[in-house]
């Protein structure tokens, strides 16, 4: 499979003094050429145009003695100073035939193109390469007719073998995989060519003192200016670009010494404008999940014979013993709900002591923080969001926020450059790709995240403005075992109706609550979907998030405990939207378990190795939770249908059988009390006067609902797995301004 990047194509600059500026339509895929087209006479110029001729032009430029100063930079008319003519000045049929490279030595017999890309890597990995002067003749004779996919097989597998087997991978036929993050993608390229590497900050700075020359084409961007009285190129290469450039390099060495290859978004930082800077994010690699643990496929081969084995048991059983198996079913199912409620009856009993410890950070020694907000076909809602991230007490220019948008979306793509056009942020397009779903996209971002801490926000979320800062310090008051903590979610807008208020005491019990107790106990905690913040290095050894999983928030914090993390509660809240109709609840609940259903199956495929990885306790914590809500959801209904049978004077499901039905009174007992009591001292805890603690009468209504959600789970997982059913937002009547919790 061929690599590809996807570059910064547009940077998009919203000056406020231009009415029409939120007005202009989007295209779905920006053309280069329109890259100025916003420019308020900043620094920046765009053509789109094969990148050969300028930067060979530019260094053509530049005198022939080591460190001279040429006439052009002492006469102040240098590119990328305010007597340049921009580069599109260097870009012209004229200067491009005056600076065509000299013909290519006739190619080398020895090397193979593919051949000269893995020698040029095992060069520029021997010790001293950087201070090389000596062209490398017969690697640039033949390396400019290798395929791209060449050039970043020997660029990824020199990150892993020693110089002296470099040469022996080339005889592979097999492609070496990228790194997931683009600065270690780019470095990568930045080793194998023989160049330096920055990761962006350098280049800002730059940016700040002088006008840069820039131009862009399919073969990538080259940002052209000067160090002092030495010139400066920034190159974000293309596939397409680096067979040519590294030929250029190899024949010219000392180019090497004054060309940085950065990722795109250092390119887009600098040289971004005010309001969301527009950039395209890569695919490749779609994540960095062991395939053992990927929910690509529903079930294994072995998963399906064990099933296929039970299922056929149970088939024969309940044929000629309909009662016997239908007692043992009972049972088994009465066990779960048994420990299910257990856990509730848990989170009354146990005191939770409070949240982790912080330790007091100044402005100045906060990290650099991440917010991935992904969004699919979102508009007037987005507002609100925005307000909140505008009150994050956070410095701001320690804050890298990204919209993470699919490049086909354009009604959100124009919502973000209409409402954030007074934020710091970037906009980046995720490209077309399968699945469609919110961890694919949360990839796409976390592998262009600069930040030491990254978290996730929803279109509908508006976090508490202190939470990053709670977060960070909780994280540096703790030990590295700590990787993930996560916020309260709550409902805001409780009075709208009666799925409202259950939807509120349900948050509240398990984020209140069950939660709390969990991470108290240092047991597996199931994050939510939302507000919950990583170490980006913990994040990234864990593979990121599985793009298969609709539920990718419990899959992530199962494998992060499989890898000896541990995630914890911050005392800080985040007011969510709860769906306001039945059918918008149904598509979210039922999204919900078949994420379940797969993060159970996904993890039972070597059960051997799960219960060795997480720990016995950890591991029967998450068999609890999850066999325990999806039991619970389908037993209530069993329980409905069998009280009207009981009152119809037919007892079917346990006859005559006193103590099947003395366990099953049990179960009823714990599992119905321990719910009615949790959800009266939630709502007293909340101490919101908008439901009565009474509301929780509503429960069985409400848990019907939960088997019906089961059910279409099960519908979806067998006919549509990887479908994401999405949750509609800003339907709902919500408070401007939200009171404390």
């Amino acid at each position: 499979m061929r690599s590809s990047l996807a570059l910064p194509r547009r940077l998009v600059r919203r000056p406020a003094q231009r009415d029409d500026a939120h007005r202009r339509p989007f295209p779905a895929a920006p053309d280069p050429a329109d890259l100025t087209a916003d420019d308020a006479g900043r620094h920046r110029t765009a053509r789109t145009v094969p990148l050969d001729a300028p930067l060979a032009a530019f260094f053509a430029a530049q005198p022939g003695a080591a460190g001279e100063p040429n006439a052009r930079a002492n006469a102040g008319t240098r590119a990328g100073a305010p007597g340049d003519t921009s580069a599109g000045a260097q870009t012209t049929d004229g200067a491009a035939a005056q600076s065509r490279p000299p013909p290519r030595p006739t190619p080398s017999p020895i090397l193979s193109p593919r051949a000269a890309c893995f020698a040029l890597a095992a060069a520029n990995r021997t010790p001293g390469a950087r201070q090389r002067r000596t062209p490398l003749e017969d690697i640039a004779a033949v390396i400019a007719d290798a395929e791209p996919q060449d050039c970043l097989d020997a660029a990824f597998a020199s990150e892993s073998h020693r110089p002296s087997g470099v040469r022996r991978a080339a005889r592979r036929a097999e492609t070496s995989p990228p790194p997931f993050r683009d600065v270690d993608y780019f470095a990568a390229l930045a080793r194998w060519l023989g160049c330096g590497f920055e990761r962006g900050p350098a280049l800002t700075e730059l940016a700040k003192r002088q006008r840069l020359a820039m131009t862009t084409s399919d073969d990538g961007i080259v940002v052209r200016g000067y160090r002092g009285t030495k010139p400066f190129v920034a190159i974000v290469p293309a596939p397409t670009w680096l067979p040519h450039l590294a030929a250029l390099i190899a024949a010219k060495p000392e180019l090497a010494g004054q060309v940085v290859i950065v990722p795109p978004q250092a390119i887009v930082e600098a040289l971004g404008g005010d309001g969301p800077t527009v950039s395209y994010g890569r695919l490749t690699p779609l994540h960095g999940v062991a395939d053992r643990d990927l929910a690509d496929r529903v079930i294994t081969p072995a998963q399906a014979a064990v099933l296929g084995t039970v299922g056929a048991v149970l088939l024969l059983a309940l044929l000629t013993q309909p009662i016997a198996s239908l007692f043992a079913l009972l049972i088994a199912m009465t066990v779960i709900l048994i420990f299910y409620a257990s856990s509730r009856a848990m989170a009354l009993a146990v005191s939770v002591s409070g949240a982790p410890l912080r330790r007091r950070l100044r402005a100045g020694e906060l990290p650099d923080y991440s917010i991935l907000i992904p969004l699919y076909k979102e508009d007037d809602g987005l507002k609100h969001l925005v307000t909140a991230l505008t009150r994050l007490d956070y410095p701001p220019d320690k804050l890298d926020i990204q919209f993470l948008v699919e490049a086909d979306d354009t009604l959100t793509q124009r919502a973000i450059l209409r409402d954030a056009a007074a934020l710091t942020c970037r906009m980046t397009l995720v490209p077309a790709g399968h699945p469609r779903t919110k961890p694919r996209a949360l990839n796409v971002g976390l592998r262009q995240a600069r930040g030491s801490l990254v978290t996730i926000f929803d279109a509908e979320d508006r976090p508490d403005p202190k939470q990053l800062r709670i977060a960070a310090e909780t994280f540096a008051a703790a030990s590295p075992s700590l990787a993930a903590v996560q916020a309260h979610l709550t409902i805001d807008h409780i009075s709208d109706n009666w799925l409202t208020k259950m939807f509120a005491i349900e948050y509240a019990c398990l984020f209140d609550h069950i939660l709390p107790m969990v991470a108290a106990q240092g047991r597996l905690l199931l994050l939510g979907g939302t507000s919950n913040h990583f170490r980006t290095d913990a994040l990234i050894e864990a593979g990121g998030w599985d793009p298969y999983n609709v539920t990718e928030d419990a899959d992530l914090a199962v494998r992060l405990c499989r890898k000896g993390y541990r995630i914890a509660m911050i005392d800080s809240h985040t007011w969510e939207e709860a769906p306001v109709t039945v059918q918008a609840w149904l598509k979210q609940r039922s999204r919900w378990f078949k994420g379940f259903i797969q993060t159970w199956l996904v993890h039972n495929r070597h059960p051997l190795a799960f219960v060795r990885e997480a720990g016995l306790a950890d591991a029967l914590v998450f068999h609890v939770f999850i066999l325990g809500a999806l039991t619970a959801a389908v037993a209530h209904c069993a329980f409905v249908l069998q009280l009207g049978l009981l009152l119809l004077g037919e007892p079917v499901l346990y006859g005559q059988s006193i103590w099947l039905g003395g366990l099953q009174t049990l179960a009823i007992a714990v599992g119905y009390g321990t719910s009615f009591i949790l959800g009266m001292q939630s709502i007293q805890r909340r101490r919101s006067g908008a439901i009565s603690p009474f509301a929780v009468a509503w429960f069985p209504v409400y848990w019907v609902l939960m088997g019906a959600a089961v059910l279409i789970a099960i519908h979806d997982i067998v006919r549509m797995p990887h479908h994401w059913r999405k949750t509609t937002h800003g339907v709902a009547a919500r408070p401007r301004r939200v009171a404390s919790p």
